[in-house]
């Protein structure tokens, strides 16, 4: 009994720690460059990256750059 205690504890704090990892993005929105008729929007949302759509351009937010680079290179 005392073993599954503690499995179900360090799983918790796992879980914890992982969630606490994840990025949230404040920048001020920056255009990227591409036109819309690409896979990119797809990309930056498989890797939560948030953007927004105007005139065609994609906009990500300013830290993100890095993240959107890495995953949509």
């Amino acid at each position: 009994m005392k073993k599954v205690l503690v499995f179900i504890l360090c799983d918790f704090f796992l879980l914890a720690a992982l969630s606490a990892c994840q990025k949230e993005y404040t920048g001020e929105y920056t255009e990227w460059g591409e036109k819309t008729n690409s896979n990119t929007t797809e990309l930056l949302e498989n890797h939560d990256i948030p953007y927004e759509i105007r005139n065609e351009i994609i906009y990500i937010p300013e830290d993100a750059f890095d993240a959107a680079i890495y995953c949509c290179s």
